[in-house]
């Protein structure tokens, strides 16, 4: 079951990081690796886990519209 979890999880965020990167014209390897480090990020010190894919796609959003690529 936690592989299936797994698998939802990687495909939503594979979703956001291509919406992201047509949204704003960025390459999809640079918003890829801004969503992670930001999901990677908020997960870590996560307790609840619903919002992460919201949370890590405005930060990076955010990272990418200030410039901090």
């Amino acid at each position: 079951m936690p592989d299936a979890i797994d698998r939802d999880e990687d495909a939503i965020n594979q979703d956001t990081i291509t919406s992201i990167a047509q949204e704003m014209h960025y390459p999809l390897p640079v918003v890829r690796r801004v969503y992670e480090t930001e999901f990677a990020r908020l997960k870590a010190d996560a307790r609840v886990k619903d919002y992460l894919v919201l949370f890590a796609a405005r930060r990076t959003r955010d990272a990418l519209l200030s410039g901090r690529v």
